[in-house]
């Protein structure tokens, strides 16, 4: 299916949407390290309706101070739906691979999703991307063979890595939405809808599962909603900000700060393949840095 393409004519802004990108990894990086944490001490229902009724409630005097209700109107309601469920999907799967697996292996894995919102930028907002990203985009793919490929040949990822490749596809999807949808939609009403629809998924879980929850959780659970906030806040501007094709890549600082993580909190530390991956990745990313900047020069002259 093709999504319906915007009217309107878009300035981009490469440098700012990569800088705006670059921040909003490192606060989503330190949500990911207590949500680490968090999942060996609750279900995961209970963490995501626990997370997304914080977020609201930040969310309230933003909501009120733009005009109430008036300011969440919108007239694509499938749409904001079908986000909210690709983010329920993502972080169900998330949430489960940090169950099995080390944090930095599983952002490792979800590199796949910088990749992934390139793919589905073509056919579903219909970016251009040109032979030369399309050749940074097999290098990646490459690099995320090169970090998953020795785990996945002796068998030891299993479903973990299943789960961490499908959280990166549905994130992927659900960011791509975000391109999609801000042409007529604003960040708050973006953030709105979409924790509504996460809360609601997370209620209903709680159907299914035990409402424990370990003591002095509440505070980690609020900071998780703080950073992933503002987290958002910083990707929806990227987004905005320059085409996917350009920011996506910069989700590759993601696994620095998952190392140094690990390393702290959990004495883990990524093996050589990791790092030769990333090297794979993070020269996609500049190699579309570059040809973006000297395609900017070429048009402007």
């Amino acid at each position: 299916m093709t999504l319906p393409i915007a009217s309107s004519v878009r300035i981009d802004h490469p440098l700012q949407g990569i800088a705006w990108m670059v921040a909003g990894v490192f606060l989503l990086s330190v949500m990911d390290a207590l949500s680490k944490h968090a999942v060996s001490q609750m279900s995961i229902p209970v963490l995501i309706a626990a997370r997304s009724v914080v977020v609201l409630v930040l969310l309230l005097p933003w909501v009120l101070r733009s005009g109430g209700w008036s300011a969440l109107r919108t007239r694509r309601p499938g749409a904001h739906l079908l986000r909210g469920l690709l983010s329920v999907c993502s972080m169900l799967a998330f949430f489960e691979s940090l169950r099995l697996l080390p944090l930095a292996t599983v952002i490792a894995i979800c590199f796949a999703a910088p990749l992934f919102m390139t793919l589905l930028s073509v056919p579903l907002i219909k970016e251009r991307v040109g032979a030369h990203r399309w050749g940074a985009l097999l290098a990646g793919f490459v690099g995320v063979s090169l970090i998953i490929g020795p785990q996945a040949m002796d068998g030891e990822l299993g479903l973990g890595a299943w789960l961490a490749l499908a959280a990166a596809f549905f994130y992927a999807a659900s960011m791509t939405c975000v391109r999609w949808l801000s042409p007529t939609e604003s960040d708050l009403s973006m953030l709105v809808w979409q924790n509504l629809t996460m809360g609601l998924a997370g209620t209903v879980g709680l159907l299914f599962v035990p409402w424990d929850m370990a003591p002095g959780m509440w505070p980690i659970i609020a900071l998780m909603a703080i950073l992933v906030l503002l987290g958002q806040r910083c990707t929806f501007r990227a987004f905005r900000l320059a085409p996917v094709g350009v920011v996506a890549p910069y989700h590759y600082s993601e696994l620095l700060w998952s190392a140094l993580f690990g390393w702290l909190f959990w004495q883990e530390w990524p093996g050589a393949n990791v790092w030769w991956g990333a090297l794979f990745v993070v020269g996609a990313g500049l190699y579309t840095l570059w040809r973006e900047r000297a395609r900017t020069v070429v048009s402007g002259s």
